[in-house]
């Protein structure tokens, strides 16, 4: 499956519509809303960052007949990945990204290695991993925490149908991992398995609803041979 933006040019930063048209190789169609299958929810997942892996968007875009959109939203300028993730009718999974540039905006960030961070906090939510070492290739199960800032006690409910959506983007940003923690032995933890293809530094952004606000929180992590 390919993926093929429907305007060629840059976009200016700020909230914007992007279009787009998803293509099969194997048959040479276009895919729309009734060749795929939901999946969490939802029948089109799209993940968008930028090369510096600092800003992030994940939503859902829409089918009118034609083409797909999705309203993405990003105040600084660079250079960006844009990833369609569903399933076929026959359940074949697929995963694949275009770039594409954001102009107008902030400056851009600079892309530079990413120092581990395995605790961070959005709002008053806190996720902490584990300091379960990484390595390439090999199913690494990470157990996490979620503690609060405010005295009060996390509570924890379902986003998109799974406890957390975690996604993980490696050094060069074309290698994403999106992934569903199974739950943990108490109601504010959680276990993400993931395999990790490449070494060095991987951004890994948690998403999950506590208090019935979405949270999203950036790690990194530092994955060797």
């Amino acid at each position: 499956v390919s993926i093929e933006p429907e305007n060629q040019g840059s976009f200016n930063a700020g909230t914007f519509q992007y279009a787009f048209q998803l293509f099969d190789s194997e048959t040479q169609k276009s895919i729309g809303e009734k060749d795929l299958v939901e999946t969490h929810t939802k029948i089109l997942h799209f993940v968008a960052y930028d090369s510096s892996r600092n800003e992030f968007n994940h939503v859902h875009p829409e089918f009118n007949g034609k083409i797909w959109s999705v309203d993405l939203t990003f105040g600084t300028n660079g250079t960006y990945f844009f990833w369609a993730q569903g399933q076929l009718n026959d359940g074949t999974e697929f995963s694949t990204f275009t770039k594409a540039v954001i102009v107008n905006g902030k400056p851009a960030l600079p892309v530079v290695k990413l120092e581990e961070k395995r605790k961070a906090t959005d709002g008053a939510t806190t996720l902490e991993m584990d300091k379960t070492k990484l390595k390439v290739g090999v199913m690494a199960m990470i157990n996490y925490k979620v503690t609060r800032e405010d005295g009060l006690k996390p509570e924890l409910t379902p986003y998109l149908a799974a406890p957390a959506h975690v996604i993980a983007v490696s050094p060069d940003g074309d290698e994403l991992i999106h992934v569903h923690p199974m739950a943990g032995s108490s109601p504010n933890s959680g276990m993400i398995h993931a395999t990790f293809p490449s070494e060095g530094d991987y951004r890994i952004w948690v998403q999950l609803v506590d208090r019935g606000e979405l949270k999203t929180i950036p790690l990194a992590v530092s994955v060797s041979k």
